[in-house]
């Protein structure tokens, strides 16, 4: 005889109904470890998606700041020719006041 999943012969030994429950329960313990496991994914999955549109928000803010500062620094003035133009200046403005 056939029930669907085990072949039943006569000289099977009876099922134990204590076992069959501690089966039974153990697959319930699993069913319900499945629905954990996949409700937590669900939020994993979130949580990347959050994170990953958090890091392309601040690698834009990254790019945006990089290009402000090079050009701030192509606009900073460069102390030493600073300092090279002033006393060139003296020395033009010393002879000028010699003359």
């Amino acid at each position: 005889m056939t029930n669907g999943f085990f072949e039943l012969t006569e000289d099977s030994a009876p099922v134990d109904p204590k076992s069959l429950e501690t089966l039974e329960l153990k697959i319930s313990q699993v069913l319900e470890r499945v629905k954990t496991l996949q409700s937590e994914k669900q939020e994993l999955q979130k949580q990347v998606a959050d994170l990953h549109s958090r890091y392309e928000e601040t690698a834009q803010r990254v790019a945006e700041l990089t290009r402000e500062c090079e050009v701030l620094q192509r606009n900073q003035r460069d102390v030493t020719q600073d300092e090279l133009i002033r006393s060139k200046i003296t020395a033009l403005l010393a002879k000028l006041d010699s003359a």
